[in-house]
């Protein structure tokens, strides 16, 4: 059976499959983004996406089969035949308009063979890229330092070509910003090297074959060597702007806007964090463990609210409360949630009382938010603050864990989700508003129900007209049960 390309781009590195593979399997989350600068960075190393497609049956089909091509068991041919008929069936060929929830636009984007092979090689590169990452830092006693290559062809960017041969300590902060591939359908690659390599000073390399008019060789080329560039190149950094988000940030001259990270790094970063936070937070002496696991307060919040956000979240289990800390959430008690994150304004975040912003690793809880009926600013009563955090909480936690993506507990909500879609045609305006937000399309309404099912484990839920508990009770005690092993 012939190769598959990822199995060839893994070949031409070196590298086994075996760490590409884990770095895809442990995308768990299936995340809907209407562009390309919706996740960010390490971001992509928690969750999946392709840009604009807003079916995650779609996702997930995508995810698993590129999954499989690493490992050997799918080529790009038969993946591209496979997602090309299911993108037909589900009426997701050719150009689709599909409705921006941060505009507010209609946008339209195309699904076609160069889109699917851009997608294939992008997400198959960045695992094998990922992988390396992690086979060239175990090995980093043997072979402490990594060289830069190039395809060495015309088609090389200038900026790429300038870092060919340039060979450096594997904890240089240079791989922290350009590891390959560092740009769409960029084939740069890298490979670890002994310090007898490195002494050496220089790589080997032989130039083309010249041929005569009848295609017999002119002769072999004596073979070229090339010294080491050993000194990291100085960086040149250029200001870029989010149009998603208004950020700004500085990307490194010749990088590719988004490709300045280090993927097997982020996800490294983001699996050691919870347990070496735990093990920090364990450390702590006991007056501190509990100042650094408790609510941030900012200015304008009542003292009252404050006080009430703060014994909820004492009533929260310790368990939970550890493990929110060591994943490095802060909770902050605001007066609202766009003074907290004012880059936020203007996209309907004023009317909130509480927000999971899972890639600033922060849990906010807001006193007042905009009421669009009275078209003025309320304050909420402690009691609902409290809910607000245990909600919020569930979001975190289910980050952390994924609760929603339990079998058990994603096999209860699917069937119950839709037994109450059923109920929508015969339900009054303020029900069918919340029957809605519990039963949107996986996984948001999963989302949604874990963490209002968390919240009434500790107290009251958000909604107002449904019961949840009683709409969702499989779910329910298949959370319960998950929750009761993890100890949160």
């Amino acid at each position: 059976m012939a190769e598959s390309a990822a199995q060839e781009f893994a070949y031409l590195q070196r590298l086994t499959p075996k760490e590409a593979v884990e770095y895809l399997q442990r995308r768990g989350r299936l995340t809907q983004t209407f562009s390309w600068m919706d996740l960010w960075h390490d971001e992509h190393a928690q969750q999946f996406t392709v840009s604009r497609l807003a079916r995650v049956d779609l996702l997930k089909a995508m995810q698993d089969g590129i999954t499989k091509s690493v490992q050997g068991d799918l080529s790009r041919q038969d993946w591209t035949r496979d997602i090309r008929g299911l993108l037909k069936s589900a009426g997701w060929w050719g150009e689709v308009d599909v409705l921006d929830p941060v505009s507010g636009s209609v946008v339209s984007t195309k699904f076609d063979s160069p889109r699917l092979k851009l997608i294939f090689d992008t997400n198959t590169r960045m695992a094998n890229s990922a992988g390396r990452w992690e086979r060239t830092w175990r090995n980093r006693s043997s072979h402490p330092y990594i060289r830069y290559i190039t395809r060495g062809d015309e088609r090389v960017r200038e900026s790429h070509r300038a870092w060919n041969n340039l060979v450096l300590p594997s904890d240089d902060p240079f791989w922290e910003t350009h590891w390959p591939p560092n740009g769409y359908r960029c084939r740069c690659r890298v490979t670890s090297m002994t310090q007898r390599e490195y002494d050496r000073g220089y790589s080997e390399f032989r130039p083309a074959y010249e041929y005569n008019e009848d295609g017999t060789v002119k002769g072999i080329p004596d073979i070229e060597r090339i010294p080491f560039k050993k000194t990291a190149p100085a960086e040149s950094l250029i200001e870029w702007k989010n149009r998603r988000t208004g950020e700004v940030s500085m990307v490194p001259e010749g990088v590719s806007p988004g490709f300045d990270y280090n993927p097997g790094l982020s996800r490294a970063r983001l699996d050691m964090l919870q347990q070496v936070g735990l093990r920090k937070i364990d450390d702590l002496p006991a007056p501190i463990r509990k100042a650094a696991m408790s609510p941030v307060v900012s200015e304008g919040v009542s003292a009252d609210f404050a006080q009430a956000i703060s014994q909820a979240y004492e009533q929260l289990p310790e368990g939970a409360r550890r493990s929110v800390a060591a994943a490095g959430y802060e909770v902050r008690v605001v007066d609202r949630i766009i003074k907290a994150a004012p880059e936020l304004a203007g996209k309907k975040y004023e009317e909130l009382d509480g927000l999971t912003r899972f890639s600033n690793r922060q849990i906010l809880i807001a006193e007042q938010a905009f009421d669009t009926s009275t078209i003025s600013w309320m304050a909420a009563n402690s009691q609902r603050g409290a809910t607000v955090l245990a909600h919020e909480f569930g979001h975190a936690l289910d980050e952390i864990h994924r609760l929603a993506e339990t079998p058990a507990v994603a096999a209860a909500w699917r069937k119950e989700s839709e037994a109450l879609a059923a109920y929508l045609p015969s339900a009054d305006e303020g029900l069918a508003d919340e029957i809605r937000y519990f039963v949107q399309p996986w996984p948001r309404g999963a989302l949604e129900t874990v963490a209002e099912l968390y919240a009434l484990r500790h107290g009251a839920g958000t909604a107002t007209f449904l019961q949840v508990v009683g709409a969702f009770p499989e779910t329910r005690a298949a959370l319960d049960q998950v929750l009761a092993e993890k100890g949160l």
